[in-house]
């Protein structure tokens, strides 16, 4: 049953605050990467594994965990989940070797696959079905408001002082979430009691395997070249990175927010078209090699496209499977981080070949991604779901 309240919406800002903390950690990386693999000696290609295992780590967990811990209540899951991400955060930062380095970080992706879900499914209960598209949408905005603010500043660290500093900034980020959370979340009752097997059993039905399919491949095409966005300015103009990836940010803050919205007045089939027809453009505007200006606007649209497909996609899921949310929301998350980590790696493969053709394969992804969620729009749809 969802616990519905008229002024919903504050009752989610400190999942915003969760989520915000868990999207800095997961890709802040990404803004010091040529830092980090000079300091620890190896090729910016090896670094960029980081990213990769964090995201396996993820994916593999989040549908375990999230059946795992559904019986325990939401608020104390996150809460615990954000002080192990802190640790693994300052287990980065002191580190002296690239081993224990990927270390620290797979801990902190086990954490991650933790919150995220569980934060879906509170969100989920506490806004109820008229708002559900947009309380999805709210949470996932943490995500989207860390690429537009965390890892900008976490860049802006690592150049001032640090990569370690902007690990430890991580860690502070995280704790004083899980202070917010501890104080001020709802805290409704847990699940029901299931066993691990019973919970996991949805994810056999074919038509959820096919949405989360259609997840991992749209987060992959969105994530071929994310790790390597420096290699897509020109030339000579490297001091852009922060504001290429301030101008993502703020594109994917906008665009899932406003998927929220599309999801729940045009609904998942329409929201998606637009969010890949809106990816493919821009990356073959990417591909054309433009001004740095220019890479900046088609950050912009590229961050958008790429995060208005989670709102809607979660939201069809728990349309789709008359079961528990944890998982559901968990095995999403698990996809899309499933997708991050098969985009990344492809991007390393393709990082010889050249920025231009890295851009164009993620755009022939996108184009995939449209056909996939075609099909699935022609597929009859079911509507109830347990929380």
């Amino acid at each position: 049953m969802s616990i519905i309240v008229l002024r919903w919406w504050p009752r989610l800002l400190p999942l915003l605050a969760a989520t915000i903390s868990v999207g800095t950690d997961a890709w802040v990386v990404a803004g010091f990467l040529p830092r980090l693999a000079d300091d620890m000696g190896v090729s910016i290609a090896t670094a960029g594994l980081s990213v990769t295992v964090f995201a396996v780590a993820y994916a593999l967990a989040a549908p375990v965990l999230a059946a795992l811990t559904s019986t325990i209540r939401p608020r104390l899951v996150i809460t615990v989940a954000l002080a192990v991400l802190s640790v693994a955060n300052i287990a980065c930062a002191v580190s002296t070797g690239f081993t224990l380095f990927l270390g620290g970080r797979v801990l902190a992706a086990l954490a991650a696959s933790i919150v995220t879900p569980a934060a879906g499914v509170l969100a989920a209960r506490v806004a109820g079905e008229q708002h559900r598209g947009r309380a999805l949408a709210l949470v996932i905005a943490g995500l989207t408001i860390a690429t537009a603010v965390g890892v900008p500043v976490g860049s802006a660290l690592a150049s001032i002082a640090s990569w370690r500093a902007a690990l430890l900034g991580v860690a502070v980020l995280g704790i004083t979430a899980g202070l917010l959370i501890h104080r001020t979340a709802p805290n409704p009752p847990a699940g029901a009691h299931q066993r691990v097997a019973e919970r996991l059993a949805p994810l056999m039905q074919p038509r959820i395997v096919a949405i989360l399919g259609l997840t991992t491949l749209g987060m992959a095409a969105a994530y071929v070249p994310y790790a390597y966005v420096a290699r897509l300015l020109p030339t000579g103009n490297s001091g852009w990175l922060v504001g290429v990836l301030t101008a993502y940010g703020i594109g994917a803050v906008a665009g899932s927010l406003a998927s929220g919205n599309l999801t729940d007045k045009l609904g998942s089939n329409r929201t998606l078209a637009i969010a890949y027809v809106l990816m493919a453009l821009s990356f073959a505007a990417l591909a054309a090699r433009p001004s740095a200006i220019a890479v900046v606007a088609a950050a912009a649209v590229w961050g958008a496209a790429s995060w208005m497909q989670t709102p809607p996609q979660q939201h069809r899921l728990l349309a789709a499977a008359p079961t528990n949310g944890p998982v559901t929301i968990g095995t999403n998350a698990s996809a899309l981080y499933a997708g991050i980590a098969a985009g990344n790696a492809l991007g390393a493969t393709l990082l010889t070949a050249g920025s231009t053709y890295m851009c164009l394969v993620a755009a022939a992804g996108a184009v995939a991604a449209l056909m996939w969620n075609l099909v699935l729009s022609l597929r009859p749809r079911r509507a109830e779901v347990v929380l």
